[in-house]
C-alpha cells in the first residue's frame, strides 16, 4: 500500500467513523446495545456501590425490560441499536402506547437509551494516553492509541507551516478531542488550536471555571474538529440555546449527571447533545446546521477525502447524499477530491483467504457466487467504489494505519 502523505500544501479532510476508535477500545455501532444490555458501562467496575454505579445498573436493566417487553425474553440475535429508536420515536410520534407501556414509560425508555449510548462510549482511558506533549520522545508505533500517533506526527512535522487539515467525526467519544486539545500552545503560531465549527457556550465562561475554553485565535493555526451527530460530551441549555463541553481529564460519569443547571443563564437543566443513531435522524437545532454547513464547506475545498473506520451506513442517508452531491459537482468542475479509505474490517483480506483455500482444496463451491451473496455489505471498498472513482485503499487498523502508512510533511 502506498503512503498516505499530509502536507501544508494539499487540503486534507478526516472522516472517522466507529472503528477509528476501536484501538481505544471504544464499541462500534453495533456493539453499543450489547454492553447497554449487559451493564458493561466506563467505570461500572470502579463505581459499584455509588450513585453512578446504581444507575448503570438502573440503564440497563430498564433497556432490558424494554426488550423483553417488545420482543419476549430476550433479545433477537440480530437486534440493533438503530431498531430501539426506530420503535420508541414512532410511538412518541403518533402518541400510542406500546403494549401495557404508556407514553410515559416510552419517553423514560428513551431516555434510558440515550443515556446508555452515552455512558456506553466513554472512554476509561487515562488522560495521558492522549496527550500528544507526553509522547514526543517515544518511538513510532510504541505509543497505544492512533489518534495520539498521528498528533505526534502532526506536532513534529507540521509546526511552522499553515494548518491544513480536518476532522469530521461521526463518533460519539472523545479521544480525538483529548489529542487536538493538548497541542494548544500559548504562543499561537506554535499552536494547533481547537475549532468545533460552532460558539461554545464554554468561550465566555470565567478563566476561573473548570469547564472554560480557549477560543480559537489565528486562522491559519485552526484544526477543525466538526461533530455532525454531537458528543457524549456535549450538553444543550433549551432556554438561551448554548451548547457547552464538560470535557475533563477523564470525563466521568458523574460530570453529565441530570439536574445539571446552565452555566450560562442558569434558567434550565442542561440536556445531552447527540443525534441518536437511528434511521429518522433530524438536523434541525440551529448548531447542527451549521456544522453540516461547515463539513459541507470543508468537503468542497479538500484535495483528499481520507474515510477512516467509516462504512458509508444506511442510517446516515443524508451524509451519503451530501457526498454524492460535493463529488459529483467537483467531478463536473474536473476537481475530484482524492478518495482513501482505511477499512478496519479485512472482509476482503479474509474472503481472498478463504476463496483460495476453497480452490485449493478442491471443494465444489464457487467462492466468488459464494461471497458476492454472504459478504456483500462487508466488504467496505465496494459500498464505496459505487459513490467515488479510483478510491485508494488501506485494509489494516487505524493503528497500522498511523504507524506504517501515515507521512507528515
Amino acid at each position: 500500500m502506498e503512503k498516505f502523505i499530509l502536507s501544508s500544501g494539499r487540503k486534507t479532510v478526516f472522516i472517522m467513523g466507529a472503528g477509528a476508535s476501536k484501538d481505544d477500545n471504544i464499541p462500534v455501532q453495533n456493539e453499543i446495545l450489547d454492553r447497554i444490555l449487559k451493564g458493561r458501562f466506563a467505570y461500572a467496575a470502579k463505581y459499584p456501590k455509588t450513585s453512578a454505579g446504581r444507575e448503570y445498573v438502573k440503564i440497563s436493566s430498564q433497556i432490558n425490560k424494554f426488550v423483553s417487553l417488545v420482543f419476549g425474553k430476550s433479545a433477537p440475535e440480530n437486534l440493533s441499536l438503530e431498531s430501539l429508536f426506530n420503535i420508541l420515536e414512532t410511538a412518541l410520534d403518533k402518541r400510542e402506547n406500546i403494549g401495557k407501556a404508556d407514553l410515559r414509560d416510552i419517553r423514560n425508555y428513551y431516555r434510558y437509551l440515550i443515556q446508555g449510548v452515552m455512558y456506553a462510549t466513554r472512554t476509561t482511558a487515562d488522560v495521558e494516553i492522549h496527550n500528544v506533549k507526553k509522547h514526543l520522545s517515544k518511538p513510532a508505533g510504541s505509543i497505544k492509541s492512533p489518534y495520539t500517533e498521528l498528533g505526534v506526527k502532526i506536532r513534529k512535522n507540521y509546526v511552522s507551516e499553515d494548518v491544513n487539515f480536518s476532522f469530521i467525526n461521526f463518533n460519539y467519544d472523545i479521544c480525538l478531542d483529548r489529542v487536538l486539545l493538548s497541542m494548544h500552545d500559548k504562543e499561537p503560531g506554535k499552536s494547533f488550536d481547537l475549532d468545533y465549527g460552532i460558539d461554545l457556550g464554554n468561550y465566555d465562561l470565567s478563566a476561573e471555571h473548570k469547564f472554560s475554553f480557549n477560543r480559537p485565535r489565528l486562522k491559519n493555526r485552526k484544526v477543525f474538529l466538526l461533530r455532525p451527530h454531537g458528543s457524549v460530551n456535549w450538553l444543550f441549555c433549551r432556554s438561551c440555546g448554548r451548547v457547552f463541553s464538560k470535557l475533563t481529564s477523564q470525563n466521568r460519569v458523574d460530570d453529565i449527571k441530570e439536574g445539571t443547571q446552565c452555566y450560562s443563564c442558569k434558567l434550565t437543566n442542561l440536556e445531552p447533545y447527540i443525534v441518536y443513531p437511528s434511521y429518522n435522524r433530524i438536523y434541525e437545532n440551529k448548531h447542527l446546521l451549521k456544522i453540516w454547513m461547515s463539513m459541507e464547506n470543508l468537503l468542497t475545498q479538500a484535495d483528499k477525502w481520507c474515510f477512516v473506520g467509516y462504512s458509508l451506513p444506511d442510517a446516515d442517508r443524508y451524509f451519503s447524499y451530501v457526498l454524492t452531491r460535493v463529488y459529483n459537482l467537483r467531478k463536473s468542475l474536473n476537481s475530484a477530491p482524492e478518495v482513501s479509505v482505511v477499512n478496519i474490517n479485512n472482509a476482503v483480506k479474509k474472503q481472498e483467504e478463504i476463496a483460495a483455500f476453497i480452490k485449493k482444496s478442491g471443494i465444489s463451491l464457487n467462492p466468488d457466487g459464494y461471497f458476492k451473496e454472504t459478504v456483500k455489505d462487508k466488504d467496505v471498498f465496494k459500498r464505496f467504489s459505487v459513490y467515488f472513482d479510483n478510491i485508494i485503499k488501506y485494509e489494516c487498523s487505524f493503528k497500522e494505519f498511523t504507524f506504517k502508512y501515515l507521512g507528515v510533511k
